[in-house]
């Protein structure tokens, strides 16, 4: 039971490290001072989980991941092609919301399939964050409109 949760766990790991080069790279492309503010605000959030859930692996006896992984790689390759020559930071953005509501998804399908997260305080936590990004990342894309 304990390495089918590392597992699940290792995958959600995984998942914040794409989140954090992603709004890495979206910080680099900002021009506004407030719009940087607010990414770097979002990305440390993901940092935050990356901690999180690297201690409730360790909990668990496992050893949490270190990189993006294979989905990673492959991620961000398609991103990589599909905004190639793109100077427009809207369409980042929107993939950005993608990512924060894909999060939400997969995390609530883990604690729906798996009793032993159905009271867990750090994956709740955790989905309200990516929550309070999505209306962050909304905002941005709004006012940048």
């Amino acid at each position: 039971m304990n390495s089918e949760n590392i597992k699940n766990l290792n995958f959600l790991l995984e998942s914040e490290y794409i989140a954090i080069d992603s709004f890495e790279s979206l910080i680099n492309h900002a021009n506004d001072i407030n719009i940087k503010t607010k990414l770097q605000n979002i990305q440390r959030t993901h940092k935050q989980h990356t901690l999180q859930i690297s201690t409730k692996i360790q909990d668990l006896g496992g050893r949490p991941s270190g990189s993006i992984g294979i989905q990673g790689v492959v991620a961000e390759t398609i991103s990589n092609i599909k905004h190639l020559g793109t100077t427009d930071n809207i369409s980042y953005l929107k993939e950005a919301l993608q990512g924060e509501f894909m999060a939400i998804k997969t995390i609530n399908e883990l604690i729906t399939n798996n009793s032993a997260f159905s009271n867990s305080t750090i994956l709740n936590n955790i989905i309200k964050d990516h929550q309070n990004n999505i209306d962050s990342l909304n905002n941005i894309i709004n006012t940048s409109k």
